[in-house]
């Protein structure tokens, strides 16, 4: 993947860290190209995501002179984008809606079906974006920001570590039951693991900012984490931790039967040894054997 975190020239923010009004403009425009659709897939709702956008240019403009580090100018600013939509979503908790509006539906359906056009039929794509969406917006906002970071904003683990303030470890465990919770949500409109890879590139499509102009392919090896995250992650739930008790128990239990095994098997070879030799005795006599 091409990570957005190298997107920048160094020169730019060390200018706009003095005051200079140019360079401080031409962040502005990078923040807006580039987290416009950040923030949206973490909220779902147009309005809020152009107020906090606003709010995190405006933090921006007035803390950039506190950047010591400019190399990790990208990362200081997602994790203040994500910050706002944290304190967000805490002041209106008790006013949480999972409903998207019509007219809200009718914008999604009218980009997904304008810009994916692969044969599906429309009524299919109506109803696979309405599960998508459905989807995301029940999903925990920590998993919707790591399958965001990951799959549309082409973070690379120890990036998006970086960013969450975390091991890679984590955000690999944390990637996977994003994954796994997403494909349950799913699976409560009737979507297998099969339209797993294709709702995630349709929920890419429909989210998109019409300011950028490059395109996320969502394949099998961008989702793969490793096998230990695979098994941490699992633990987390009773169908996986019960799986890999399973594998463990497994992993004992072979062992032990082939020993039993190799043990019957000498047993057996030493009888027909005693055998053969107890028939020696009976025939030619104890001096020959």
């Amino acid at each position: 993947m091409v990570s957005q975190l190298q997107t920048i020239d160094l020169d730019v923010i060390q200018q706009a860290r003095l005051g200079n009004r140019g360079s401080i403009d031409r962040l502005t425009e990078l923040v807006k190209e580039h987290l416009y659709g950040y923030i949206y897939r973490l909220t779902l709702d147009c309005d809020l995501t152009q107020d906090l956008l606003q709010e995190v240019i405006l933090y921006m403009i007035e803390t950039i002179s506190q950047l010591e580090q400019p190399e990790q100018f990208w990362r200081w600013i997602y994790r203040t984008a994500l910050g706002k939509v944290q304190h967000h979503n805490r002041e209106m908790q008790h006013k949480k809606q999972y409903q998207r509006s019509e007219s809200e539906q009718m914008r999604h359906h009218h980009e997904s079906t304008a810009d994916y056009n692969d044969g599906l039929t429309e009524l299919l794509r109506k109803e696979l974006s309405d599960a998508v969406f459905r989807a995301m917006k029940r999903l925990k906002l920590k998993y919707r920001n790591i399958l965001v970071l990951r799959c549309f904003e082409n973070l690379e683990y120890t990036e998006i570590a970086e960013v969450l303030n975390i091991s890679e470890l984590q955000s690999r465990v944390l990637f996977f039951r994003a994954k796994t919770s997403l494909r349950k949500q799913l699976a409560y409109d009737g979507l297998g693991s099969r339209y797993f890879l294709l709702a995630l590139a349709l929920f890419g499509i429909a989210t998109a900012s019409s300011r950028t102009v490059t395109t996320t392919t969502i394949t099998a090896a961008s989702m793969n984490v490793g096998l230990l995250p695979t098994l941490l992650g699992s633990i987390s739930s009773k169908i996986g931790l019960a799986m890999l008790i399973e594998t463990i128990a497994l992993g004992l239990v072979l062992p032990f039967q082939m020993f039993l095994m190799a043990v019957g098997i000498a047993t057996l070879i030493g009888l027909g040894i005693f055998a053969v030799c107890a028939l020696g005795n009976c025939f030619f006599g104890s001096d020959n054997f």
